[in-house]
C-alpha cells in the first residue's frame, strides 16, 4: 500500500471546472477543424480527481458517456464513491491509485484531464502523465494539462521558496498553515508601508494569504512545484507524441489587448509556440491551462468563422446605448464589452442575451443564409474577446420555472451538505442564504409552488405572502444561474 497522500490529511476543494468540460475541449478543436469524440458520448479520464467535485457533475449530466477518475487520496477517492452510489450512477468510477501505477483500459480514453496536478508532482510523475496523455487519446482526443508558468511565476516561487525555509521544522499541516500566513500577513504589511515591497512581494504574498485551506496547503506549501516556461512545456510533450492545439481559455491567446506595434512584430512570428512563449513574456503569465492532441494529427491553425455555422453559443450579456442611440454597447463575465452599431450584431447579441442560460443554435439566429457568414464572423470576435462561448453541445438548461421546478440529484445533495452548486452549465454558485439552500433541496421536480411554500414555512421566520414572493425571486436566480433543469 502507497503512503498516506497529503491530500488525505487536508482535502483539496472539490469544484466543477468548466475549461476541463468535454464540451470545452471538443469545441476548441473543432474551431481548428478537428473532429473531436462528441461529449455526450465519450470516454473521460481525469488524473488527479480528488474527491470528484469536476467529473461527477459531468456523469450526471452526460449519462451517455464514461468517466473514470484516478488519485492517490483514499479519503478523497472514499467520498467519490460514496456520492457515486448516493446518486446512482453508473457511468463513472474512482480509483485509488497513483499516475505512475495507473494502465489505461483497452480501447484508450477520448479526453484526459490534468488540472492542478502537473507542476505539483515529482519529474518522474510528470513524464508518466504526459506518456499517459499520449497513450491513452483516442485517434481525434484531447487532453487538458494546467501547469504554472513563467515568467509570471518568479515573483511567487520566491515566496514558496521563502515560505520553504521557514517552515522547514513543521510537519504538522495545521501548524504548516498558521506560520506561513503568519508570515504571508507580515509581508503584506511591509508591502503596505513599503511602496517597493508592495510591487513585488507584498502584493502576492496578500494574494496568497486569501487562498482556501485546501489550496493554500496544496499549492503554495507544496513540496514540489514547479513552474516552467511554456516552450518548455512543449518540448516535453512533443517528446511524448504530443502537439500544442490551443488553451482552454481561447481569448488568452489573443493579441488584441497588444500594443499595435507588438501586435504586428508578433504576427510575424510563423512559429506559434514561439509567438505564444513571447506573448507570455509580455503578459507575464503564471499559469497555462494547455490542450494537446496527437502530432499525427493534422489541423488548421486558422480558426475560420465558417466553423462557427455548427456550434451554439451562449452569453449572460447586459447592453445600453449612450448619447449615439445608434450605439449598442454590450457587457459580458469578466468586464468584456463591445460596442457597435451594426443593426446585425445587435440584433443577434440581444437574442444570445435574452436566451441566456440557454445556448441557442447559431445557425437559428439568422433570419436567412445570406446573414450566416457574418454571423459568424462577428461571433468568432466575440469569443476571442470572451465576450460569449460556443458550444459543440450545449448545456440542458431551463430559461423558464417549471410548474414543478427541478435541480439535479447532485445539486440537491450539494445544498444539503452545505457545498457549492454546480449548475447544468458545469459552473459553482455559492448560496448565502439557509433558505435558498432549503429551497434547492427541495427540488426534486414533485413540488408545485403551493408544496414548496409549505416545506418552507417550517422554521421560517416569513409569513406565507413573503415566503411566495421570496420563492419566485429564488426560483429566478437558480433559473438564470443555469441550476434548473428542463422538464423530464
Amino acid at each position: 500500500m502507497a503512503d498516506a497522500s497529503p491530500y488525505d490529511a487536508v482535502l483539496y476543494p472539490a469544484r466543477a471546472f468548466i475549461q476541463t468540460h468535454p464540451d470545452r475541449l471538443a469545441t476548441l478543436a473543432a474551431l481548428f477543424g478537428i473532429a473531436a469524440p462528441p461529449p455526450d458520448a465519450c470516454r473521460v479520464l481525469e488524473l488527479g480527481c480528488g474527491a470528484g467535485g469536476n467529473l461527477l457533475p459531468m456523469a450526471v449530466s452526460l449519462p451517455g458517456s464514461t468517466f473514470v477518475g484516478i488519485d492517490t487520496s483514499r479519503r478523497a477517492i472514499e467520498r467519490a464513491r460514496a456520492v457515486t452510489v448516493q446518486l446512482g450512477l453508473t457511468n463513472i468510477a474512482f480509483e485509488e491509485i497513483s499516475i505512475e501505477d495507473y494502465d489505461v483500459p483497452g480501447g484508450g480514453v477520448d479526453y484526459v484531464i490534468a488540472h492542478g496536478v502537473f507542476s505539483w508532482v515529482p519529474d518522474p510523475v510528470r513524464e508518466r502523465l504526459l506518456g499517459l496523455c499520449a497513450s491513452a487519446l483516442s485517434e481525434h482526443g484531447v487532453a487538458y494539462v494546467s501547469y504554472n508558468a513563467l515568467p509570471g511565476g518568479h515573483p511567487r516561487r520566491a515566496l514558496r521558496e521563502m515560505l520553504a525555509y521557514h517552515l522547514d521544522a513543521i510537519e504538522q499541516p495545521e501548524q504548516r498553515m498558521t506560520a506561513a500566513r503568519g508570515l504571508l500577513k507580515l509581508l503584506g504589511a511591509a508591502g503596505e508601508a513599503d511602496a517597493e515591497l508592495a510591487k513585488t512581494l507584498g502584493a502576492e504574498a496578500r494574494k496568497l494569504s486569501e487562498h482556501v485551506d485546501g489550496l493554500f496547503f496544496h499549492d503554495t506549501l507544496a513540496r514540489e512545484n514547479l513552474p516552467l516556461y511554456f516552450h518548455e512545456f512543449v518540448a516535453r510533450a512533443n517528446a511524448h507524441g504530443l502537439r500544442y492545439l490551443t488553451e482552454a481559455e481561447f481569448s488568452e491567446t489573443q493579441l488584441g489587448a497588444l500594443p499595435q506595434q507588438l501586435q504586428g512584430a508578433l504576427l510575424k512570428i510563423a512559429d506559434p509556440v514561439r509567438r505564444e512563449q513571447y506573448l507570455d513574456f509580455l503578459k507575464e503569465r503564471m499559469f497555462r491551462q494547455t490542450l494537446l492532441v496527437h502530432d499525427a494529427i493534422e489541423f488548421d491553425r486558422t480558426p475560420h468563422p465558417r466553423r462557427l455555422a455548427a456550434l451554439a453559443v451562449s452569453a449572460p450579456l447586459r447592453w445600453g446605448v449612450g448619447q449615439d442611440a445608434s450605439r449598442v454597447t454590450f457587457t459580458g463575465p469578466g468586464g468584456a464589452h463591445l460596442t457597435t452599431d451594426h443593426p446585425l450584431v445587435i440584433s443577434v447579441l440581444q437574442k444570445i442575451g435574452n436566451a441566456w442560460p440557454a445556448a441557442p443554435w447559431i445557425a437559428d439566429l439568422s433570419g436567412c443564409a445570406e446573414e450566416l457568414p457574418a454571423i459568424c464572423d462577428a461571433l468568432l470576435r466575440c469569443f476571442a474577446a470572451n465576450l460569449v462561448r460556443l458550444h459543440v453541445h450545449p448545456p440542458a438548461v431551463s430559461t423558464v420555472v417549471a410548474e414543478k421546478p427541478r435541480v439535479s440529484a447532485l445539486t440537491r445533495l450539494e445544498a444539503a451538505r452545505g457545498d457549492m452548486l454546480t449548475t447544468a452549465r458545469h459552473t459553482g454558485i455559492r448560496l448565502d442564504d439557509e433558505l435558498g439552500q432549503r429551497l434547492v433541496c427541495l427540488l426534486d421536480g414533485t413540488r408545485d409552488r403551493a408544496a414548496l411554500v409549505e416545506e418552507l414555512r417550517a422554521g421560517a421566520a416569513l409569513g406565507p405572502e413573503e415566503l411566495a414572493a421570496g420563492l419566485e425571486s429564488s426560483l429566478a436566480r437558480l433559473a438564470g444561474a443555469g441550476l434548473l433543469l428542463p422538464d423530464e
